[in-house]
């Protein structure tokens, strides 16, 4: 059922793996770490090996957009996004769901004890939501029809 999932559980079958890049680093190091991965968003490590910011394929986007000619060579701290919003690994998906809907982002790194420990999307969560929700209705139609007693 959705309602027992958690953070932890998407971890469980996506992996732990989180691509990060370090605050001096350029948009160009940046974009190029994007797409040799072919991912959308790189968590930010300062010096001392902290979380630091997000950046996203948007952030560097609208940077070149109004930076056409010297983008490559800004810093992502320049750019990164400085609050960043973590979620637990014992929350709900649907808590997740919600945090990144009402902020209006795509992902969110999961702690658990102050440890960073993965990160998740907003694709992650739809996907589990949505898997737990037809194996629901099968388990429905199931009831309905007698073949679960």
């Amino acid at each position: 059922m959705v309602g027992n999932m958690k953070a932890k559980d998407i971890l469980r079958i996506k992996g732990p793996e989180v691509i990060t890049i370090g605050t001096n680093r350029t948009l160009h190091e940046a974009i190029e770490v994007l797409t040799k991965n072919k991912i959308g968003v790189l968590l930010v490590i300062n010096e001392e090996g902290k979380l630091s910011g997000i950046v996203s394929e948007r952030d560097i986007i609208r940077t070149i957009g109004s930076n056409f000619d010297s983008f490559s060579d800004i810093k992502v701290s320049d750019i990164m996004t400085r609050k960043i919003i973590y979620a637990d690994a014992e929350d709900p998906i649907e808590y997740l769901e919600t945090i990144m809907t009402n902020n209006r982002i795509r992902h969110i790194p999961i702690m658990n004890q102050k440890v960073l420990v993965g990160l998740v999307s907003i694709g992650d969560v739809v996907k589990h939501m949505l898997k737990d929700v037809i194996a629901d209705n099968k388990y429905m139609f199931d009831m309905i029809s007698g073949n679960v007693k």
